[in-house]
């Protein structure tokens, strides 16, 4: 009886027998351990359970391929002297991910009626809830000062670089310029006319950017929220080294703290109350996000050029353009009759005609 070739090859290693830097494994096996493992984070087996999109795919990737050249070896993810272009197995599973992947919704901007509703509700028609107050005064703070969650929450990962505001990095001012102690009374301390903040540590690294608002005059103000904050914090016995998520129930001997779950869950209320949703929105597009959006968004649609937006929202390039949403129906006002104006033009790369006599 002939033998067939494959009976003469020689037993396929396995998984525990395999190098961890994969030398000697050829081309066609680490292909296929990488795609496997591709294949398996998409599953969500590396996570939660649920299937993630074709980015958090290539994260792990990348993961990966970080790993073998933090030990000086080659990124086993790309071509053999092509860096950076995958092989193309796994080249085209991430483009097949990429076309499977749902529609990307980002959140959307809220109006600023929704934080005035929540100061109103929270500090004048409903008793004294410190919880329901230093959610409302943080969503506020966090709509004029264009915060990110992990600014101004508790953070859910140690590891993140962002550093939540503490009460020493916040500035008080009355309408002299002068410095107002943050151990002021409460009344002495709503009288300031601007405060400023300055970020510890950002996410993308950068330390000590300042960011400063001016009192409105009203009692949905900022700087008037920030107050609350800071007197909340010290006369419960807290320093200035805590932080403005802080808060003390009268029944708790311990300190509580605001989470970016707390701030979602209000906003996504807040905007049932308001009717929010009966003007287009879904629950699912309104989240702690929507904060940081919806002020680029009133500061656009209230003719503050774009270089001011970007100081304050500390974007380092024009991405916060993405949060001024196409759908809002101000932005087409008075393009319709504009574009009904007929202007005669030409096309000027066209043949040309020369005139007969």
């Amino acid at each position: 009886m002939p033998r067939h070739p494959w009976r003469d090859c020689p037993p396929r290693p396995t998984v525990q027998q395999l190098d961890p830097f994969l030398e000697g494994v050829p081309y066609t096996l680490r292909v296929t351990l990488l795609t496997g493992f591709a294949r398996h984070v998409r599953e969500g087996h590396a996570g939660r359970g649920h299937t993630v999109r074709s980015g958090s795919v290539q994260d792990a990737l990348c993961a990966v391929g970080k790993t073998f050249e933090l030990d000086l070896r080659p990124n086993p993810t790309y071509q053999t002297g092509a860096y950076g272009t995958y092989w193309a197995p796994i080249r085209d599973m991430i483009r097949c991910y990429q076309r499977d992947d749902p529609k990307s919704s980002p959140q959307l901007a809220v109006p600023v009626a929704l934080t005035e509703y929540l100061l109103d509700s929270h500090w004048t028609h409903t008793p004294s809830c410190p919880q329901a107050q230093a959610t409302a005064d943080l969503t506020n703070i966090a709509f004029y000062y264009l915060l990110r969650v992990g600014e101004y929450t508790k953070p859910r990962n140690t590891k993140t670089n962002t550093t939540p505001i503490r009460l020493k990095d916040i500035t008080f001012r009355n309408a002299h310029g002068q410095l107002i102690p943050p151990t002021a009374p409460l009344a002495t301390l709503l009288t300031a006319t601007e405060a400023t903040i300055r970020t510890p540590n950002q996410k993308n690294g950068v330390k000590g950017q300042c960011i400063h608002q001016e009192c409105t005059g009203t009692t949905h103000s900022p700087v008037k929220s920030l107050a609350r904050r800071v007197h909340h914090v010290l006369t419960n016995r807290g320093t200035l080294d805590h932080s403005v998520y802080h808060y003390r129930h009268p029944l708790h001997t311990t300190w509580c703290c605001i989470t970016s779950q707390h701030i979602n869950q209000t906003l996504k209320a807040a905007g049932a109350a308001i009717g929010l949703y009966e003007l287009g929105y879904t629950s699912s597009d309104v989240s702690s996000h929507s904060l940081r959006a919806g002020g680029a968004m009133a500061m656009h649609l209230n003719g503050i050029d774009t270089n001011t937006i970007q100081k304050l929202g500390r974007w380092k390039s024009t991405t916060f353009l993405m949060y001024i949403h196409e759908q809002i129906s101000a932005f087409a006002t008075g393009v319709s009759l504009k574009m009904s104006n007929s202007i005669p033009f030409r096309h000027i790369a066209g043949p040309t005609v020369v005139a007969t006599a």
